[in-house]
């Protein structure tokens, strides 16, 4: 069976570089849906590794829903979509690609959802839920913070939010969704932004000031027109291509 080649893994645990270099080669289409994987001993033989780091990485692959396997008859690719949702952070963006056809989908998933969970959030608002608010938009607006730091204050808004809607199921939704914003490949997207979390906190800020005066339906509005900026997981990826050099140009 033609082995696809990989590079030697790093000396971590190693049965989690082979998992990762296995899943990177399954979205990409090198093992595709319904092939099998290469049998364990021609895949130790390829990373450098033993059968048991193999069969471990494929443990891995096995729980995000990438592969079945059956007792005698190894590891068969399954269709990416059967998979966990955990795999959208490194199919969003790996070897230094983003994938702007996905994140476009997955905006079109998360902006309605996330409209839905904060008209529940301010028709459910408590004054106790305002100081957490208050306290993530100073992280929010502040410069000298690190800029990541800053965005991981805007995913805490979000678990915030669904807090205050009192429904457990959007507690649970927020916090995965969460996790899911954290993971590297998606930190590695946001370092390509083109702007300052900063904007986000004069939304903040409406939202706050309407609900300090006891005005839900302005405060709805506000926080509305901020979520929709938070759902649209793409809207400041720096899609731009380095702009060409003018003739003559100086070095």
């Amino acid at each position: 069976m033609e082995i696809v080649p990989f590079r030697a893994p790093a000396r971590r645990r190693l049965h989690e570089d082979v998992a990762e270099q296995l899943r990177d080669a399954i979205l990409d289409a090198r093992f595709p849906a319904g092939r099998k994987l290469p049998p364990e001993r021609e895949l130790a033989q390829e990373f450098g590794v033993n059968r048991t780091s193999v069969r471990e990485a494929i443990k891995v692959l096995e729980g995000l829903g990438l592969v079945t396997v059956r007792q005698g008859d190894g590891a068969t690719v399954r269709p990416v979509v059967d998979a966990s949702l955990e795999l959208l952070g490194p199919m969003i963006s790996r070897g230094g690609r983003v994938d702007l056809g996905l994140v476009a989908e997955m905006t079109e998933v998360m902006r309605p959802m996330l409209l839905e969970m904060g008209r529940l959030a301010i028709e459910r608002c408590r004054p106790a839920d305002l100081p957490a608010i208050r306290a993530l938009r100073d992280v929010v607006a502040d410069a000298a913070r690190d800029r990541e730091a800053r965005f991981q204050a805007l995913h805490d808004l979000l678990v915030v939010l669904a807090d205050m809607t009192r429904n457990r199921v959007w507690q649970m939704v927020a916090r995965r969704l969460r996790n899911l914003l954290r993971q590297e490949p998606l930190a590695t997207a946001r370092a390509r932004l083109r702007r300052d979390p900063a904007r986000f906190v004069p939304r903040i800020d409406a939202c706050l000031d309407a609900l300090d005066r006891r005005r839900p339906a302005e405060a709805a509005t506000a926080l509305q027109r901020l979520i929709a900026v938070l759902g649209d997981v793409g809207a400041d990826l720096d899609q731009r291509s380095p702009k060409p050099r003018a003739r003559g140009a100086s070095r």
